[in-house]
């Protein structure tokens, strides 16, 4: 039997010194440098291999960080409870980590984030979309039920990032509006949305312009299990979705709060409002990274739903470390929206400038 030890029985300065040994503990182990992998350990479930994914794996020692590795029996491969996750192969220390996701649960910039933590902000980037990559994949187990709501929200395109080479098109300035389309055009992401009687949501990019049957199909298909209305605008987009499935439709007017079978889209329109205020924390996000911002305000909704304020970083921390992770830093500036801008504005008949040269002399003869 482990012996334990009744607080209430010591003296003061017994608990004082117990108070000191703890506090000199404490910082130590933040910062050791296998405090990561068995705060991954004690998280995971279970240990599988993550090359094969198989279940016959052994204890193989420790290396020289004594962080714990493990040995596939399946691929004779050897790995510790962090690889392929997230903080694999990171130099931050366990209490870095905790401030980043205390930032994140603040969705604080990434430069606030960088001083805060005291590293450099090009590595609080990089671990930023690490963890989106692993909050996206929640997006794909979502499954709506009983009454939904559905409807799509736009956003305009942004090539915060792109390298002038790589533009599509001539770089406006910020406050210039001159030559934007009215209305739904092609520059705009088209951004499918639902939000079932459970608050289950998902926000998923389909493409750019308005919402086509094919589009509704394909992202709404695998999302709905046992939806007894689907609840949406006037769109044609939904009927033909609808009528395949036998599901219910109920649409409600333009301009109107709710049809006449008492059924609206207040709760939809609430998370579109949402979710523009949770984008203006970022004061733009790049298109090419907007799915996982996506990913990331349904996941944070979700936390807010089911976990205490306090508790908040911490769970997401829980949540997402123990995860698969694809990104790294070969693939971190990839366009995860699929969207091909050189085809949206290929109608600008813009020549990207090789150098500045050039650029000058585009602007000169436009």
């Amino acid at each position: 039997m482990e012996n334990t030890i009744d607080i209430y029985n010591l003296l003061p300065e017994e608990i004082n010194e117990a108070i000191k040994k703890l506090t000199a503990a404490l910082e130590v182990v933040k910062y050791r440098k296998n405090t990561n992998s068995k705060f991954v350990d004690k998280e995971k479930e279970e240990i599988i291999c993550p090359c094969c994914k198989s279940k016959r794996i052994i204890k193989n020692g420790h290396d020289k960080n004594k962080v714990q590795t493990y040995y596939c029996k399946d691929c004779f491969k050897k790995f510790s409870s962090c690889t392929n996750t997230p903080i694999a192969h990171t130099k931050l220390a366990y209490e870095q980590l905790v401030i980043f996701f205390e930032c994140m649960n603040d969705k604080l910039s990434i430069k606030k984030t960088a001083a805060k933590m005291d590293c450099n902000k090009n590595t609080v980037f990089l671990l930023r979309h690490k963890v989106l990559d692993c909050i996206s994949k929640i997006r794909k187990t979502i499954k709506l039920k009983g009454k939904t709501e559905a409807d799509e929200t736009y956003e305009s395109i942004n090539l915060k990032g792109t390298k002038p080479e790589n533009m599509p098109r001539a770089s406006k300035h910020r406050s210039s509006k001159g030559g934007s389309k009215r209305g739904i055009s092609d520059h705009q992401v088209c951004i499918a949305s639902a939000i079932d009687e459970n608050d289950n949501c998902f926000l998923e990019i389909v493409g750019t312009g308005p919402i086509t049957s094919e589009q509704v199909k394909k992202v709404f298909q695998e999302k709905i299990e046992k939806v007894s209305y689907l609840i949406t605008d006037c769109k044609s987009s939904y009927e033909k979705f609808a009528k395949e499935n036998n599901i219910n439709l109920e649409q409600v007017k333009s301009g109107t709060y709710v049809n006449q079978n008492g059924y609206s889209l207040g709760n939809i329109n609430s998370l579109h409002s949402e979710l523009t205020t949770f984008l203006s924390c970022f004061k733009g996000v790049s298109t090419k990274h907007l799915q996982h911002y996506l990913d990331w305000f349904c996941f944070q909704k979700l936390i807010n739903y089911t976990t205490e304020i306090l508790k908040q970083p911490l769970t997401m921390m829980k949540k997402t470390t123990i995860n698969s992770c694809t990104i790294n830093s070969n693939n971190i500036y990839d366009n995860t929206s699929r969207i091909n801008f050189k085809k949206v504005y290929s109608d600008y008949n813009f020549p990207p400038p090789n150098n500045l040269g050039h650029r000058v002399k585009f602007y000169l003869l436009s």
